[in-house]
């Protein structure tokens, strides 16, 4: 079976970003690529806000699986995803491990189950949206 993960990183504006890791999400697998990409912020290499850091959450997870940069249908098993973290737009109700990074404090800590509440996502961009964004015929 496998062990499910959120991830959430935070920043000082208190803006929140969510992904979720469908397998492999206890900390022995998990903690090695998340403290890259903190020894990465600590040392300014990245950003240090939500926006513009994620992204390389998104690469290390690609890295993490060996992928191309491709989708591959033949691919039955990864050929759907970019690799180890995908975006999500909260906590998913079927984790086992919830880790924190924390931008403005520059902390990565796994979250007791009873503070998961605390994290819940607010914000639902969709809701923001004044007319269609895409349009088939562009």
């Amino acid at each position: 079976m496998s062990t499910r993960a959120c991830i959430v990183i935070t920043d000082e504006y208190d803006n929140k970003l969510f992904f979720y890791r469908h397998s492999d999400g206890y900390p022995e697998v998990t903690l090695p690529s998340l403290n890259k990409f903190m020894s990465w912020i600590k040392k300014g290499h990245i950003r240090d806000n939500t926006m513009q850091c994620a992204g390389w959450l998104i690469m290390l997870g690609n890295s993490e699986y060996k992928l191309e940069n491709t989708p591959n249908p033949e691919n039955k098993f990864n050929g759907w995803k970019v690799g180890a973290y995908e975006p999500t737009i909260g906590i998913y109700n079927d984790i086992e491990y919830l880790y924190h990074i924390d931008l403005e404090k520059k902390t990565l800590k796994i979250i007791p189950e009873n503070q998961w509440k605390k994290f819940d996502n607010k914000y639902k961009p969709w809701e923001n949206i004044i007319g269609d964004c895409y349009h088939e015929n562009q």
